[in-house]
């Protein structure tokens, strides 16, 4: 009967009609219609008792309770709970997934607020960093997040987390790249395996600084080219080179070898925007060979994954 009511949408009287607290199933079912009255409030009350008093339930109502907190900005409990959770020996897939993902929203979310606040004060702990690091799969917007609070931070905190993420190969190369400009900058001497692809590297913050200077050369062999006739993709070609030195870091990149890369950038960059280009004008403009462009985008595209 009462889950009859509530997928009719009855809630307020199927809430009427779940009296009895001592019953795990109608701790469960008052929760499910707080939320969906939006009565946060309440839930949250009656969520930390149904918590703790749950066995089969448990993780519904645990969600539910999580999801009260969120919509009210109790984001540090909510992230306290999801630590907790996250860290136990066994956790359901689904809701390992699920709890991942509201750990996800929740620290972006409170990421919004602090900047409306004007709050400059950390998210994320070094440890909580060092967790999201050895996450399989993290939001993109997150890491970056969390690599920007990482700056104020001792990353030698979390000097394990961060070897691991440098030598997994499915881990962004552009965001490996920000990790070593931390080490540079924190002057961390240990030396790190860093996998980029199909290459090793073998990298010391201490002194491996990160200086780009092939920049200027590939930007003016750029600028030769498009400075008069296309100014647009230029500007979009020197913002993408900074990304394309940043990933491919810390491979030495040959003056010899900047028209290539010019080049390669030229072609890939307008190709993305579906911008019409002539090979055979990529060849003579920068003196290449259109095989060695396309092989310098596929390797990467390979780094891009």
């Amino acid at each position: 009967m009462i889950e009859e009511l509530i997928e009719e949408g009855q809630y307020q009287v199927a809430l009427s009609r779940l009296t009895d607290m001592d019953d795990e199933m109608t701790r469960y079912y008052r929760l499910v219609c707080l939320n969906a009255l939006e009565d946060y409030q309440r839930c949250m009350q009656e969520g930390a008792v149904a918590k703790m008093q749950a066995n089969n339930t448990y993780y519904e109502v645990t969600a539910l309770y999580l999801n009260a907190l969120k919509e009210l900005e109790e984001y540090e409990q909510a992230i306290n709970i999801l630590i907790e959770e996250l860290s136990m020996p066994y956790i359901p897939q689904q809701y390992e997934n699920l709890f991942n993902a509201v750990y996800d929203e929740i620290i972006l979310m409170k990421q919004e607020k602090n900047y409306q606040l004007e709050n400059k004060s950390t998210i994320m702990s070094a440890q909580e960093i060092g967790r999201l690091l050895d996450r399989d799969e993290v939001n993109d917007d997150l890491i970056y997040m969390a690599l920007d609070q990482l700056q104020q931070l001792n990353i030698r905190m979390i000097m394990p987390e961060v070897g691991r993420f440098l030598e997994n190969p499915h881990k962004s190369s552009f965001a490996k790249t920000l990790i070593m400009e931390i080490l540079i900058d924190q002057q961390v001497d240990e030396e790190f395996t860093v996998i980029k692809g199909d290459e090793t590297y073998y990298f010391n913050g201490s002194y491996s600084p990160l200086v780009l200077e092939c920049y200027t050369l590939i930007g003016k062999s750029l600028s030769r080219v498009l400075e008069d006739d296309n100014p647009t993709l230029l500007s979009q070609c020197l913002d993408y080179l900074e990304y394309y030195l940043y990933t491919l870091y810390p491979k030495d990149i040959m003056p010899e070898d900047c028209d290539l890369v010019a080049a390669t950038i030229h072609y890939y960059v307008a190709t993305l925007q579906n911008m019409p280009v002539d090979p055979s004008d990529i060849e003579i403009d920068y003196n290449c060979d259109l095989s060695d462009v396309e092989k310098e985008i596929l390797a990467l595209k390979q780094l891009e994954c």
